[in-house]
Formats: structure tokens, C-alpha cells, sequence
């Protein structure tokens, strides 16, 4: 039974649009084999394969072949992870319909602390993270950043290699994932979501209380309220991590991706009125700045004169302008 208050849906439409596209590309990318990876090798080679007991990988980096490698590994680690990210996300959304926040919470950790700092080590630096997943697997645990500064450090050269070091803040991403002390972060709440009892000065749990447990419907609105104020952010952020690494293994086209940028941006715009005061804040702010300036310039771009004579509901529904100037 769903029970998500109305003030919520854009929001959670835009969540699940962002899933929708990632899990689009999963599919598109299995059916047409872009995962796939095909070399050429000398005859030698050829009979060297053959006879090799081998796995794959590590034929490929004894013969020195190491890009191939690299892209062997990164081939197969990202729709595997993907797929299981977008899992977590899928559920968690669904569980925030029938108002099962408790279970939201506990499924988003894992897609935007673990998984994500994964892809942030395959978009950082190829040979260390095929380093690191072959032989130290700890090394991609979000443990060996170095604390917020390191995961603001990581988070900014990343940034800086998609070209929206202007658009999202690496302070605000590492906050939003790992923050301890600051009440504006899924940190502390999904912890509370996952454990029992925390210690911890700034998410104690209360005396004679346990985590979640007494949580009653009134507190359902605020817990919401969190959820669709800041997930959409960090979802933008992670498919456009998602498509950096697939420009780089299976590219998908420049028409396809202004598509999805359109629906995207007109479907935040939409959604970010209904954030409620206490949860504005400069960073979500700055992205709907982002996304005004991009779809109006793009709107003239098709021949309307400005973002102002174009209807955004009608827009956000499918990302396509047919149709969509005002009356």
C-alpha cells in the first residue's frame, strides 16, 4: 500500500527516473554486448592462450598487455556493481512508498558509501584500482580515504575529470556520504537505520530507547523530507560517474545523452519548489541554478525564445520539446 505524501512524488519520480536511465544503459549495454571486450592477438599469442591454465586476467598481464587488462576488469566490475547498486536504490524507493523508511535507509548506505567509492576508484586511476582489486581488495573501502578530507580530495579530482566541479560540491558529496557530526548527512541516519544502538557522540542513541524501533508515523514526514531533499543530488552525481566510465568502455551517443540531461534537469526543476525551507541549502540550490541556465540555453538552442515559454510540467514527463510550448 502506498502512502507517500503528494509533496514528495516529483522527487521521488526524479529518483526513479535517474534509476530508470542507469538501468536502461545496463540493458542496452547487455543486449548489444558493449561489455564485452574483443583483441587482436598475434598467432603466437593465440597458442599461448591455449595453452595457458590461466585466467584470462592474468594471461593478459603476464604478456604485458595491461590496457587490455584494465579493461577486461573494468568490463565486467561495473554492470555487476551497477546492477547491484541499482538494486539497493530500487528497493530503497519502494520501501519509502509504503513509508518502511527504516529499511530505505539501511538500502541507500551501501550504493552511495561502498559501491560508489568503487566507481570513484575505477574513474581515478585505472592502474591503481586493478591493482587494488587484485590484490588489495581494502584499499577500495571507503575506510582507506582518509577521513572526510580524503573523501573531499578523491571526490574533487573526480569532479574535475567529469566537468562539474562548478555544478556539484566535493564537500557537500563527502558530507552527504560520510559525515559523522553534521546533521545534514545520510551517515548518521543510516546508521541508526542499521543498528540497534549507536554510541557514537553525535547519533547516540537515547536512553531507555532504541533506533527506529519507537519511531512513530509523525516522525515520517521529516525522515521523507531528508530523503528527497538530498538522494536526487547524489544520484545525479552518480550517473554521471556511471556515464564517464561507460564513455570509456561502451560510449552511448551525444543525441541519447542531451535527452536525458533535458529530462533530468527539467524534472529537478520541477521537483525543487516542493523541498521544503529547512531543507534548501546552497548546494541543492546551485544544481537547480545549473540546470535553469543549461535547459534555457538548450531551449533556444531549439528554437523557443527562453526556459519561460516552455510548459516544464509537459517537459519533465518525457525530456522531448513536442509540444511543450505555453498556450
Amino acid at each position: 500500500m502506498k502512502i507517500l505524501p503528494n509533496e514528495f512524488k516529483p522527487a521521488h519520480d526524479l529518483c526513479f527516473l535517474i534509476h530508470d536511465i542507469m538501468v536502461e544503459l545496463l540493458k542496452s549495454g547487455d543486449e548489444s554486448q558493449a561489455f564485452n571486450q574483443t583483441f587482436e592477438l598475434t598467432q603466437n599469442e593465440v597458442e599461448s592462450l591455449d595453452k595457458s591454465e590461466d585466467h584470462i586476467i592474468d594471461w593478459l598481464n603476464e604478456n604485458e598487455k595491461y590496457k587490455e587488462s584494465s579493461l577486461v576488469i573494468r568490463s565486467t566490475v561495473l554492470p555487476a556493481l551497477l546492477s547491484d547498486m541499482l538494486h539497493c536504490v530500487y528497493e530503497a524507493m519502494k520501501a519509502s512508498e509504503k513509508g518502511k523508511l527504516t529499511i530505505s535507509y539501511m538500502l541507500i548506505r551501501k550504493p552511495i558509501q561502498e559501491s560508489l567509492f568503487v566507481l570513484e576508484s575505477m574513474i581515478l586511476d585505472h592502474e591503481q584500482f586493478i591493482k587494488d582489486f587484485a590484490n588489495d581488495q581494502k584499499k577500495l573501502s571507503p575506510s582507506s580515504a582518509g577521513g572526510i578530507e580524503g573523501h573531499t580530495k578523491r571526490i574533487a579530482n573526480v569532479l574535475d575529470k567529469l566537468k562539474l566541479n562548478t555544478v556539484l560540491s566535493p564537500e557537500y558529496i563527502a558530507q552527504l556520504r560520510y559525515s559523522k557530526v553534521s546533521e545534514d548527512s545520510f551517515d548518521g541516519v543510516c546508521n541508526k537505520a542499521m543498528h540497534l544502538f549507536t554510541s557514537h557522540k553525535s547519533i547516540k542513541t537515547e536512553s531507555q530507547n532504541i533506533n527506529f524501533i519507537f519511531a512513530k508515523g509523525e516522525q515520517f514526514p521529516s525522515l521523507w523530507a531528508y530523503f528527497y531533499s538530498r538522494l536526487p543530488y547524489l544520484l545525479y552525481y552518480i550517473y554521471q560517474v556511471v556515464e564517464y566510465i561507460c564513455a570509456e568502455i561502451a560510449p552511448t551517443s551525444n543525441n541519447y545523452l542531451l535527452h536525458m540531461q533535458r529530462w533530468v534537469s527539467s524534472k529537478y526543476i520541477v521537483a525543487f519548489p516542493f523541498v521544503e525551507d529547512q531543507y534548501q541549502c546552497k548546494h541543492i540550490d546551485n544544481l537547480n541554478l545549473s540546470f535553469l541556465i543549461w535547459l534555457n540555453n538548450d531551449c533556444i538552442k531549439y528554437g523557443y525564445e527562453g526556459l519561460e515559454k516552455v510548459d516544464l510540467v509537459k517537459l519533465s514527463l518525457s525530456g522531448i520539446y513536442d509540444d511543450v510550448g505555453r498556450v
